[in-house]
Parts: C-alpha cells; structure tokens; sequence
C-alpha cells in the first residue's frame, strides 16, 4: 500500500467517523422551527430614564415543553443598547442594559418555574403558555439616563433577545460553532426616534 492511498483511507475513515457522530449525536434543540416573537415594543420617559417595554412570545410551546420535561433548563437573555447613530462610522454607544429570566422543569412537583431578576421567589405554574403569558408579555428594562441625550438629536435602541439552553458545556459549543443548541434563533429589532 503506497503512502497516498494510507493517507487517503485515513482521511475517509475520520471523515466518516465525523458523519456517524453527528447524525447519531442527539439533537441540539428538538424545536428547531421554534421561534420566539416580539408582543409590543415601547419607549417611554419615566423619572428621568428612558425605559424599554417589551412582551416575548413563543410560537411553538409543544417543542418548548417537550425540552423542558427532557430536563433542559432555558434561559430568556435580553440586552438593549441605546446609541447615537453617525453616518460615516459606528453608532457612539451611550449606555446598555441586561436581564436573564431562567425557565425550568420540576419532575417532582410537575410544575414549570420561571425566575425574573426583580422578584426573589421564582414564578410558578402547571400550565407553561399561562407562565410565560404571565412573565414575559410585559418586560421593562431602563435603556439609560435622559442627561445622556440631547433635545433634537437621534438615538437608536437595539434590542438583542436570546433563548439559550444553558445545560450545554462550553467546550462542546465551542467545538461545534456551526451547530446551534439553542431553543429558538435570536432576534434583535431596533428603533431609532428623535429626543
């Protein structure tokens, strides 16, 4: 056997290899038509801060149930920068802003709780549509202080929101940068308005 035909064999063995682990790994998020939704996207001026209210709706809740009861917890994480937009180079950030609400499955209680980071105790219900109706339909995030701009400039609000499945090592999402564990793709909207 010559050295370019070993060489060739190894490279199909390892390239098979490669194939069988990836149509036999398990799958990185059952719902992969999931998708989440923005409800509502206000800005308003309350004490001097300029806030954010949002509401996040999930399209299909079966696949989203069918994760959490495999043991899977999730995590809602939303980030809202406020910028001055510029014509020639990137937007001057001005401040920015995030939460993480966390849902997650009781196999013993049977019940569906979701954490909110300005409540102690974590939500909780057997229905998981009413939970997350309930808790992620009226989101409010401070965007930044009203003294950072400026009457008759423009501003632009970008808001970034991710479903991550958190149980997944970094190592292995890392090696697989092509291949997305998460429950649902990320959404971003973004507004730009006039102060």
């Amino acid at each position: 056997m010559t050295r370019a035909s070993s060489s060739l064999r190894t490279l199909l063995l390892a390239a098979m290899a490669l194939f069988f682990f990836c149509v036999s790994s398990p799958s990185p998020a059952h719902a992969s038509s999931q998708e989440m939704r923005l409800t509502s996207f206000r800005l308003s001026e309350t004490d001097g801060a300029l806030m954010l209210n949002f509401g996040v709706g999930v399209t299909q809740m079966d696949q989203l149930r069918l994760l959490l009861t495999e043991g899977v917890q999730v995590e809602l994480f939303c980030h809202v920068n406020l910028s001055k937009p510029r014509s020639y180079w990137f937007g001057k950030g001005l401040a920015e802003t995030s939460i993480a609400s966390r849902l997650y499955y009781d196999t013993l209680t049977k019940d569906y709780f979701l954490t909110l980071p300005d409540n102690n105790a974590p939500h909780r219900n057997k229905s998981l549509p009413k939970l997350i109706e309930g808790a992620w339909k009226s989101i409010t995030l401070p965007v930044g202080s009203t003294t950072l701009m400026t009457s008759g400039d423009d501003y632009r609000v970008t808001l970034d929101v991710e479903m991550v499945n958190t149980d997944v090592p970094e190592w292995l999402s890392k090696s697989f940068f092509f291949w997305s564990w998460d429950p649902a793709p990320p959404i971003q909207y973004s507004t730009d308005f006039t102060y």
